[in-house]
């Protein structure tokens, strides 16, 4: 097998199963002139935090092809200096791979799994110059296409020497095409001219023609709402199976998924999804999405900053938050879910954003530029004094959705600011600016939203959403939770009637003070996270219990609350005061200015 003598060459292999070890050997065929420097990722794109990936690096050292020693110098964390040579040089080097997430390595018995920003040391000075990547027999069975998953284009396969050859034309592409090499189950499926993969690793019992045919209805919508031609030929859903996980990470030409391998649709999937199987199928939405809004369509921030340190930018909301308004919304447009299975799911991610205190400390912009510290490193405080760009960002695109049409008496939605996004800075691969939606409306729609913006986006105080869903049919109602695990959307005849502020998690004895809210019942009390609470006026509680019990206490007078503390024991005073309104859910009140929005 031969590769291209004036590119970057990777041969990869997994070395030890049990030592989840991978093998890399980087041949460089036309070195630098003034020497070369090497560097790994210290982030990957989509995930806002600085992982340090070059800590997995176990070894490296680097000879020429003919066994001449190159001495090798580490200058920082994450970047190896090797001194001028004139002959090709070969680095070899060894990455612990025990990262079970969709931005990391990971090696068992079953499969290996990686992204390229783990794996794949980047020769700087030839970063844009084409590189290629042979894998290896990898310990597994031989490489065939049916037990390699990936997007990077196949240059040569070699069933024979169970290796198979990848090119990529430069080094951000090389990154960005996720490998899956070993034994897992793969379903075809097509839409528009785009040929799908839905690929599950990790062992399942669910109906995969069932989900390949909703994900075709789904992505179909995906497809028409941007417009041909696509990005992309070929897609793949790369789908790591655990008992219990949730997450997506997007790439140019695939996702890489992970999720309960329970909550998938089974033989008996009822004809409308259930919860946790709508809970993929939106995931899968969302990362789709990205496809064309992050991957192509991408903000000037980012496409000026560096793999190798944070970089900020304050448009994170326009990019998860306008994803995550569509991702439902899309499955509701091909009529998986239903209109009102729709709204419950909209009156969940209200509910969500009213229980957060944070919502009114911190701004969505600030929110964004703050991802890398506050966001992606979130503690028991967070609901108190951050709001999410995801959560908060989706009302806003709802909120923008019903003022464009509204202002252009239905002649403009959303929609059209996504495809004029896609035409004029996705195709041409033009970076946004922080203002270009408040842009766009004014320049091509003629609709001026600035202020709604401007408070919408830099401000805290709380969005218009009941009175933009009451022009297009909609009510918002409030009421009490139900109990801990009440997420709202629906209605409920019977909510609890007091308060208490604080979440928990059950104790062989009592409850574990997870969270607390501030001015809660719990929070003007003094129980604090880590408190576990034992009794209510001497009467013992459980998970089960606490808040029935709180329930028939009286208003009128304090109830004694008995607690542990770092071992020691502690009485203090709570307030009974009646349950807050904080959870939602949306009820269809004309039918006919609700059809204006959800056709």
């Amino acid at each position: 097998m031969t590769h291209h003598p004036h590119s970057v060459h990777y041969d990869l292999n997994v070395s030890s199963i049990a030592g989840h070890l991978i093998d890399v050997v980087l041949t460089i065929n036309s070195p630098s002139k003034i020497g070369q420097t090497l560097s790994l990722p210290a982030w990957i794109p989509g995930s806002y935090m600085i992982r340090d990936f070059a800590k997995h690096i176990v070894k490296l050292q680097a000879h020429t092809d003919s066994g001449q020693i190159i001495p090798v110098t580490k200058s920082d964390k994450q970047t190896w200096h090797l001194p001028v040579c004139e002959s090709i040089i070969i680095v070899t080097y060894q990455v612990y791979a025990y990262d079970l997430s969709v931005r990391g390595a990971y090696i068992n018995e079953q499969y290996a799994f990686f992204n390229g920003s783990n794996i794949f040391l980047q020769v700087e000075s030839q970063s844009d110059l084409p590189c290629s990547l042979s894998l290896n027999h990898c310990n597994y069975t031989t490489l065939t296409a049916d037990n390699v998953a990936t997007t990077m284009p196949v240059f040569e396969l070699d069933t024979d020497k169970a290796s198979a050859l990848y090119q990529a034309d430069n080094y951000a592409e090389l990154i960005d095409h996720p490998v899956l090499i070993g034994q897992f189950d793969k379903q075809l499926f097509a839409a528009g001219e785009i040929e799908f993969e839905l690929v599950f690793a990790g062992g399942h019992q669910s109906d995969m023609q069932r989900i390949t045919k909703d994900l075709a209805q789904i992505c179909q919508q995906h497809l028409s709402l941007f417009a041909a031609p696509a990005p992309i030929q070929r897609y793949l859903f790369i789908t790591l199976l655990t008992d219990a996980a949730f997450g997506g990470l997007e790439h140019r030409a695939s996702t890489a998924l992970m999720f309960a391998r329970n909550d998938l649709a089974h033989a008996n999937e009822p004809a409308i999804p259930s919860e946790p199987y709508r809970t993929f199928l939106s995931l899968c939405s969302h990362e789709f999405f990205h496809t064309w809004h992050v991957k192509r369509i991408r903000p000037i921030e980012l496409v000026q900053g560096s793999l190798a340190t944070e970089t900020y930018t304050e448009q994170l909301w326009i990019y998860e938050g306008i994803t995550s308004y569509y991702d439902d919304l899309l499955l509701q447009r091909s009529k998986v879910i239903s209109i009102e299975d729709y709204l419950v799911v909209m009156g969940q991610n209200l509910t969500r954003l009213e229980r957060n205190k944070g919502r009114l400390k911190q701004s969505v912009a600030a929110s964004s530029y703050d991802a890398w510290t506050k966001f992606y490193k979130q503690d028991e405080s967070a609901i108190n004094h951050i709001v999410s760009y995801y959560n908060k960002g989706a009302v806003i695109a709802m909120c923008l959705d019903l003022l464009i049409r509204q202002q252009s008496h239905h002649q403009y939605s959303l929609d059209n600011v996504m495809r004029y996004l896609w035409e004029t800075y996705g195709r041409t691969d033009t970076p946004t600016p922080p203002t270009v939606i408040h842009d766009i409306l004014i320049k091509q729609f003629d609709i001026d939203l600035s202020e709604f913006l401007a408070a919408a986006v830099h401000g805290t105080q709380d969005l218009p959403t009941a009175e933009l869903l009451t022009e297009f049919g909609i009510r918002l109602n409030y009421r009490t939770r139900k109990d801990n695990n009440d997420k709202g959307g629906t209605a409920e005849k019977k909510g609890i009637k007091h308060d208490f502020g604080a979440s928990f998690k059950a104790k062989e004895t009592g409850i574990e003070i997870s969270q607390v809210v501030e001015q809660s019942s719990a929070y003007d009390a003094g129980i604090l996270v880590g408190d576990i609470v034992i009794a209510l006026d001497s009467w013992q509680i459980g998970a089960t219990n606490v808040l029935t019990m709180l329930d028939r206490l009286d208003l009128s007078r304090p109830c004694v609350v008995s607690l542990l503390r770092d071992k020691r024991f502690i009485q203090v005073i709570l307030e009974v005061r009646p349950a807050i309104h904080d959870t939602i859910y949306l009820s269809i009140e004309n039918p006919e200015k609700m059809r204006a929005w959800l056709n």
